[in-house]
């Protein structure tokens, strides 16, 4: 089993598609029309969304309509566990505060067959005020602390590859290493093994 951890907008063919209970986030079974909207594939992840910029993200968070599988987190992994062979998290990690993160961590080590593969994918904060020195761009500073269009909406952590993996590592897992970078902007995806 596939888990997406954070789908939002994002809606993996093949995979359990979850997201947060809140006012504008539906199941796919009864919005099949926002199913339709947003369906992909791994390879093709933003394929929907190829009106995104910079431009278009400096105006702010939209309020866009999300569609899950079913309504869960890191936390509520709605799955049986020792069954999910991998799971993906684009753009989720880094509203977990430490302590959360840790506690997640354990949780999806549980839920994780043997050998299964976790991938989390953060935005790259130091190269993100690197960017905002340079070009003093107020996109940047969104990309630092989160969208705020709610109470989810706030990065509490920041993250470098190597302290990303000293964590992660600490909770019985193995980094194999780092994946492209799939966004417009600074960030960086770290592929583990559950050992």
């Amino acid at each position: 089993m596939k888990v997406h951890v954070g789908c939002g907008t994002v809606y993996l063919q093949g995979w359990l598609n979850l997201d947060i209970k809140g006012p504008r986030t539906f199941l796919a079974r009864t919005r099949p029309d926002l199913k339709a909207r947003y369906v992909t594939t791994e390879g093709n992840y933003y394929g929907r969304h190829t009106d995104k910029s910079l431009e278009s993200l400096r105006k702010g968070p939209r309020l866009d309509e999300y569609v899950c599988d079913a309504y869960g987190d890191f936390f509520n992994l709605y799955a049986v566990p020792g069954h999910i062979d991998e799971l993906l998290a684009r753009h989720t990690w880094e509203h977990l505060s430490i302590r959360e993160a840790r506690i997640a961590l354990n949780n999806i080590r549980d839920y994780m067959v043997d050998d299964g593969i976790l991938r989390l994918d953060v935005p790259d904060h130091e190269q993100t005020l690197l960017l905002y020195g340079k070009t003093g761009d107020p996109f940047y500073i969104r990309h630092l602390l989160g969208p705020r269009r709610d109470e989810y909406g706030f990065h509490m952590m920041s993250y470098t590859p190597e302290r990303l993996q000293r964590l992660v590592e600490e909770h019985g897992f193995t980094c194999e290493g780092a994946e492209e970078n799939i966004h417009i902007y600074p960030a960086f995806c770290l592929r583990f093994r559950k050992i």
